[in-house]
């Protein structure tokens, strides 16, 4: 994924930090999920299905709970940039319901053919897989509800032009939530602490780009969850 904006995610996370103890994942789990996704394409969508869908993940990543904060409403446009093999994005086409659209933008093309016919084979008309360029999303103007990004953020160069940009597509009242991986050595995620990006660097560079920090959330093992409007 790493040219201008390799948007390419490899969704995980799942904790509840300093309030809840939650079991340390296998280290079966942690050997399948320890990809440094900085120097890996994204092409082949059977292996990355193994590692982004593996029974395991759930444990971890907690995919109920991020909806749950995640708060979506029926009719809702949920735009989910770097969505991989669509983890996250069928289950936003079912919460939006058949009003609402789900669309999982994806810079790499056989991950889109590959959410293109799960979103067939579960007939959820809802659930719109785009191919999308590197430099944007390419959303219309106010066109979105919420736009989601879960382990996309620190693939972004331009950070701030690419948010400040992107703010046209937000409905009035809009709304972006970045869950990302805290900088410091994990058994998930990339390998090297470089090439992470720190809560306090998400914030400050979406403070520039004309956002406002509106909810912040330590419930994932290895992600940050961040929540900002304009």
């Amino acid at each position: 994924m790493g040219q201008n904006i390799a948007i390419k995610t490899i969704i995980r996370a799942a904790f509840i930090v300093g309030l809840f103890i939650v079991p340390t994942p296998s280290r079966a789990a942690q050997s399948t999920h320890r990809v440094d996704d900085a120097h890996h394409g994204f092409s082949d969508v059977g292996r990355w299905s193994q590692i982004l869908e593996g029974a395991e993940r759930d444990q971890w990543q907690q995919p109920d709970e991020v909806m749950k904060h995640l708060n979506l409403k029926p009719g809702d446009v949920i735009a989910d940039i770097g969505a991989g093999t669509g983890y996250f994005t069928r289950r936003f086409a079912l919460a939006v319901g058949p009003q609402g659209r789900a669309l999982g933008l994806e810079i790499e093309a056989s991950m889109v053919e590959h959410m293109k016919q799960e979103a067939r084979k579960l007939n959820l008309t809802n659930y719109e897989a785009r191919l999308v360029k590197p430099d944007g999303p390419g959303l219309e103007p106010r066109s979105v509800d919420v736009v989601f990004l879960s382990d996309a953020y620190h693939h972004i160069s331009n950070r701030v032009d690419y948010f400040r940009k992107l703010s046209r597509s937000l409905k009035p009242n809009g709304r972006i939530v970045i869950v990302d991986f805290y900088k410091r050595p994990l058994p998930v995620g990339p390998e090297a602490v470089e090439d992470k990006v720190s809560e306090e660097t998400v914030i400050e560079e979406l403070r520039q780009a004309g956002y406002r920090l509106r909810k912040s959330l330590n419930f994932l093992p290895y992600q940050y969850f961040l929540e900002f409007g304009l």
